[in-house]
């Protein structure tokens, strides 16, 4: 492409203008690694959409670790290979492909295998090579180095710049064994463990598997002491508890339902070991959703009753909303869907507040938004399309940029809503979107979603914009298990 094309092409997809661009610019950009001023990540992002490439690969190292580590979280999310006519398509999950392109479930035997129990050499070595990069205090990359293989790898680089050095130092003692464990080494493991879920968010389990089995090793570790004071006790249970909360919800991502159940129950016992009704009515919560996608509504039902009994003994307000948003989606699953919906508004009421001090850490995304989304999902399931689009697109405007799995999610069931109207255009646009963000993704989930919602539209299958839609699919998964409509 020539300078004008790229530029063209540039103000095209920013019609807005935040990042406007002119040839001189570019050309300025083009100098690095010594520029007259530095491109914003923003600026990156688009640039890479032109070239099918990485913001990553844009900069070079020197450049790179100019920028802070929130702008560096922003350029290492951005990858648009998948636009690249020209490379051989990939999968777009990171599950291993099986030798059968049926999108049926998978036996067993077939599953994604767990994470590897140690990092490899090449893993060891981006690891390096990135703090050899991003620090240049020899005795703190060090030390990063350390903290970082005992945490999971790579990731966990991102993690630790949410703690201070002290607690850096702290946390190190303890993976180490060197010390005993105190308050400022269990307060950097709580903000650890609260940074996970925004990983998880952007980026799916493929990254934070090895990170959180890792730190729940080190908490069982920690447990183990014999010397804990009766506060730390509680609040590493409480940490074993929040890691087995995650841990299980990646393998529920995965679609490793048993392996998400195991976990499950371990937390269940660190919560009857705090006797916390907040943390049992979750876990109960969460089971309730497990069940309902293995389309097991009987049981989901059970979950929803024990998870309502202990929200009423809860004093979170904010998980009593959960809990009824769980409910809601037992009851619908059951063929109860007015009950259903008489839970979602309680479920909005309870959300429409302040986070107060008795609501957890971990309950940050319920807001009046999120149980708006659960609606949407019960009024589609109860065939209310019209409602149901209302609904979500609400939602869809008001997430973050991050929101990666979000969007994706509700892109495939505004998909599913259109097919029930029988708008198959604006359901193949949305699968469409939904593909894309599916590629940058590394969520089993979202590729399931994404061929059931492929599969409803089979009977269309010679529309156009459905074979539009197999096209860019195709391009996205050298495999055909999404278009080849079984």
């Amino acid at each position: 492409m020539t300078a004008t094309e790229v530029v063209a092409a540039f103000n095209d997809l920013d019609p807005a203008g935040t990042a406007s661009m002119r040839t001189a610019r570019l050309y300025d950009l083009e100098s690095w690694p010594h520029p007259r001023r530095r491109p914003s990540p923003r600026v990156l992002d688009l640039l890479a959409r032109i070239y099918h490439t990485t913001a990553r690969r844009l900069v070079t190292d020197e450049v790179y670790a100019t920028y802070g580590p929130y702008d560096r979280d922003l350029i290492d999310a951005v990858d648009h290979r998948h636009l690249d006519p020209c490379l051989r398509p990939r999968p777009i999950s990171s599950v291993p492909r099986t030798p059968r392109a049926s999108m049926e479930p998978a036996p067993a035997a077939d599953r994604p295998p767990g994470p590897a129990p140690s990092l490899r050499p090449a893993d060891c070595a981006a690891l390096l090579h990135a703090l050899t990069t991003e620090e240049p205090d020899v005795k703190r990359r060090d030390l990063l180095f350390e903290l970082s293989l005992a945490l999971g790898g790579l990731p966990a680089v991102r993690l630790l710049r949410h703690i201070t050095p002290g607690e850096e130092d702290r946390l190190l003692r303890a993976v180490r064994g060197t010390t005993r464990v105190d308050t400022q080494t269990v307060t950097a493991i709580e903000k650890l463990i609260a940074q996970c879920w925004h990983l998880d968010e952007t980026y799916g389990p493929a990254k934070l598997f090895p990170v959180v089995d890792a730190h729940r090793d080190l908490v069982t570790r920690l447990l183990r002491e014999g010397s804990l004071l009766p506060a730390l006790r509680d609040r590493l249970t409480a940490a074993y508890w929040a890691l087995s909360h995650l841990g299980g919800w990646l393998r529920y991502d995965r679609l490793d339902h048993q392996g998400a159940i195991g976990w499950y129950e371990q937390g269940l016992e660190a919560a009857h070991e705090l006797r916390d009704p907040t943390l049992l009515a979750h876990l109960h919560g969460l089971l309730v959703l497990l069940e309902c996608n293995r389309g097991r509504p009987a049981r989901a039902l059970d979950h929803a009753h024990v998870a309502r009994a202990w929200a009423r003994e809860s004093p979170s307000r904010l998980q009593r909303a959960v809990t009824a948003q769980t409910a809601a989606r037992a009851l619908v699953d059951a063929g109860r869907g007015s009950e259903g919906l008489r839970a979602i508004d309680q479920a909005y009421n309870l959300a429409d507040g302040p986070h107060g001090e008795r609501d957890p850490a971990h309950l940050y995304w319920c807001t009046p938004s999120r149980v708006l989304w659960n609606r949407s999902h019960c009024l589609a399931a109860m065939k209310r399309p019209d409602e149901a689009l209302a609904a979500s697109d609400q939602v869809l405007a008001g997430l973050g940029p991050s929101a990666t799995r979000a969007r994706a999610l509700l892109l495939l069931e505004q998909a599913g809503a259109f097919v029930q109207k029988r708008e198959i255009a604006a359901a193949a646009s949305r699968l469409g979107e939904a593909a894309e963000m599916t590629a940058q993704h590394s969520s089993p989930r979202l590729v399931h979603d994404l061929r059931a919602a492929r599969r409803a539209l089979q009977p269309w299958a010679t529309n156009t914009y459905v074979r539009d839609l197999d096209e860019k699919l195709r391009l996205l998964n050298g495999r055909g298990a999404v278009t080849d409509g079984r």
